[in-house]
């Protein structure tokens, strides 16, 4: 019996301590799917990826010009552009193209939207969906957003697995 208070004491310690650590990062946010025929207006494009031929990280997030002050993608500076002021149609034609760069086969584009934290919408995200045949499968990009402080971050990465499978096939990336 005296082991059962130091163990409550730290169960709830570890409580308190996830609980404050899931806030620390902010609240994530869902994107879901969109209907690319429904997006109108102007946009900045923010053009992830595609710095060599066999690179499979390529993204384009579709962003509302007022809006793009309050989005940070968490990747370096150098892997991403961005395009200011497009309409709609040049903006939708040049994230098609830019998916499609490099050497892998993409099949069809994912279209998302992407929620503001309320019931509005900041933006686009669209991805390439490849061959199920490709290395890195169909969908290999994770792609996380956080809202905290009425910024909203994104993370962009690989499946581990994905990420593991690549590094296995790369010279010296295996044993």
């Amino acid at each position: 019996m005296k082991y059962s208070r130091p163990a409550l004491l730290f169960f709830a310690l570890f409580v308190l301590v996830a609980s404050l650590s899931g806030c620390a990062l902010g609240t994530r946010l869902d994107s879901e799917t969109a209907d690319p025929r429904t997006i109108t207006g102007t946009y900045d494009l923010l053009l992830y990826g595609c710095r060599y031929p066999d690179d499979l990280e390529r993204a384009v997030f579709l962003i509302a010009p007022d809006k793009t002050g309050m989005v940070d993608l968490f990747v370096p500076a150098t892997s991403y552009k961005v395009k200011r002021g497009l309409p709609y149609e040049k903006a939708l034609a040049e994230a098609d193209a830019f998916v499609r760069c490099g050497n892998h086969t993409v099949t069809e584009l994912r279209v998302h939207r992407i929620p503001d934290g309320g019931s509005g919408t900041i933006g686009y995200e669209i991805l390439p969906r490849y061959a199920y045949y490709d290395d890195g499968g169909t969908d290999p990009l994770f792609v996380n957003y956080t809202l905290k402080d009425g910024r909203i971050t994104v993370y962009i990465r690989l499946f581990p697995d994905v990420e593991r499978k690549l590094n296995r096939q790369s010279p010296g990336g295996g044993q």
